[in-house]
């Protein structure tokens, strides 16, 4: 049966020492021994031990001081005791100090020393497992915590807290990369000495967190004076720490590095091993998703608060532009009107085109006042019964007379019996007005356009149909948006500011009413909206 694991044997007499260390090695374990216990903990600082294999009774210090200091930068080293004097308070002490298991000298049976061993290694294993899955659980929680928090400053300070506790660093930070200066900035610290400022940045090209943003590899360092790597990377005061022992972990998204986390001065004067890397290495992961999240996040709320002031501007202008334009625009009207109706011949046409474009222009100006007040909430609606068959055959007969000169063939298909609805009689006409004059717009001369309407449960469906150029299916989304015209080709050719599509969406929304479309290129598009239906008690009523 072979082993693993490294073991230091103290005992103050080297042929113990000698025995020892040639039957472990027969198992297959990597033994060292010494026989000062002083030179021994120097030792076990310095490097990773897995067993200690420890005499009780030396002229330096006792093993049961040996342990009692091992056990203040080494919790979890596992131990077993050896003496020639046993005695049962002596082993009391021992496993109070964390020994596995006493063996009595002269050993009477070398395997009794590898079971020992063995079981001791196989014990040490299992409380590591055991902490290793506490360790799990807290740095599950603290992602958990990470995840929850859109905070920069937030979300540093976790993780930086867990990992510090994680890995029994008494200092540590994080510091950010701020890429359009080249600079890493103090974002997160703990312990680190006073004449370090809030805000405190380095560039990229001074020291340790520098060279591992640009290496994008982590930094593990036992001792600062021993490691050629360090030779020109100096720790600012370090001669400030008493552990000479740090790790630095770069804070990565992907392909991107968004800063380092730096953990120094280990409890107990030990260095930083591959485990406290590795703990590292997790927290860093979590906190660079969270940092990404949360930049994003912030990037979207800029970017919202630019929209609505963007939104906020063009209302301001909205509200300006069809308060100034209505009065001239009211004088050239009426004097236009005045001129066409006086003159004759040509001097008519010119007039009559005069009045043409200005009633366009009035109609701009009535969409942009009616868009205003739909955004201001400040619509209120003037409900009544309202008789369908005769409401909707009177507005298609006024727009046949506006929309004459385009040759449509215009029909309506009104049921006699079509139920009345509950609705604004003014805001319902510029709902279908507006529909109309979009078929209008968007079918060719010649081209149909079909009117009609059905009782549907509790509503009232109504339908512009045309056969024009049809909408395509990428637009359909976003053709009730305000301003939104579909194409550039379209837009020069029929003109218009895109706002009789939302104004008509907002009104029937108001009635308590959808509106949608069906659309196919080059075949047409159909417009329906909805309104109440009125009860037939309210109507026999009324």
């Amino acid at each position: 049966m072979t082993g693993t694991g490294k073991i230091l044997v103290v005992d103050d007499e080297a042929d113990i020492c000698d025995l020892c260390v040639r039957s472990l090695q027969r198992y297959g374990y990597e033994v060292s021994a010494t026989t000062k216990p002083l030179h021994a903990l120097e030792m076990l600082r310095k490097q990773e031990v897995d067993l200690l294999l420890l005499d009780v009774r030396m002229p330096e210090i006792s093993g049961i001081e040996v342990m009692r200091r091992v056990r203040q930068f080494a919790p979890d080293l596992a131990i077993v005791v050896m003496t020639g004097y046993a005695s049962m308070e002596m082993a009391i002490e021992a496993v109070k100090q964390g020994a596995t298991d006493f063996l009595q000298k002269p050993f009477q049976n070398l395997d009794n020393l590898r079971l020992a061993v063995a079981e001791a290694l196989a014990k040490r294993d299992l409380t590591r497992e055991r902490s290793r899955s506490r360790a799990l659980m807290h740095l599950v929680q603290v992602s958990e915590q990470i995840a929850a928090s859109l905070e920069e400053d937030v979300l540093v300070q976790v993780a930086l807290h867990a990992a510090m506790e994680e890995t029994g660093a008494w200092r540590g930070s994080v510091m950010l990369y701020e890429p359009g200066q080249e600079i890493l900035y103090l974002s997160g610290a703990v312990g680190l000495p006073s004449e370090v400022p809030p805000g405190f940045s380095v560039s990229l090209s001074d020291g340790v967190a520098g060279r591992v943003l640009q290496s994008g590899e982590a930094l593990l360092v036992e001792d600062i004076h021993d490691d050629p790597r360090m030779i020109d990377l100096p720790l600012p005061h370090q001669e400030r720490y008493e552990n000479p022992s740090f790790l630095a972990m770069p804070i990565r998204s992907g392909e991107r590095i968004l800063g380092v986390l730096n953990l120094s001065e280990k409890s107990g004067l030990r260095p930083f091993q591959m485990s406290d890397l590795e703990v590292a290495g997790l927290l860093c992961n979590q906190l660079a998703i969270a940092l990404e999240k949360a930049r994003l996040f912030n990037e979207i709320q800029e970017s919202y608060r630019r929209l609505r002031e963007v939104d906020r501007l063009k209302s301001e202008f909205l509200n300006i532009a069809a308060h100034e334009l209505r009065t001239p625009l009211s004088v050239m009207l009426g004097y236009a009107m005045m001129l066409r109706d006086e003159l004759g011949g040509t001097l008519q046409e010119y007039s009559a085109a005069m009045v043409d474009s200005a009633l366009q222009l009035t109609q701009l100006v009535d969409d942009m006042t009616n868009l205003r007040y739909l955004e201001a909430g400040s619509v209120v609606l003037d409900l009544d019964v309202l008789p369908l068959h005769k409401f909707i055959t009177s507005e298609v007969d006024q727009f046949l007379q506006v929309d004459h000169a385009q040759k449509h063939m215009i029909t309506c298909e009104i049921p006699s019996d079509l139920p009345p609805a509950y609705a604004d009689e003014e805001k319902v006409s510029l709902v279908l007005g507006n529909l109309l004059s979009n078929a209008s717009k968007f079918t060719p001369p010649g081209g149909e356009i079909r009117v009609w309407a059905e009782p549907q449960d509790n509503k009232v469906l109504i339908a512009v149909q045309d056969n024009g150029c049809g909408i395509p299916s990428e637009d359909l989304e976003r053709i009730f948006e305000p301003f939104y015209q579909v194409g550039d080709s379209l837009r020069r050719a029929h003109g218009g500011m895109g706002l009789g599509l939302s104004i008509a969406r907002e009104l029937v929304l108001l009635h308590g009413g959808q509106i949608w479309v069906d659309s196919e290129v080059d075949r047409g598009s159909t417009f329906f909206f909805t309104l109440p239906q009125v009860e037939a008690e309210t109507v026999e009523h009324t």
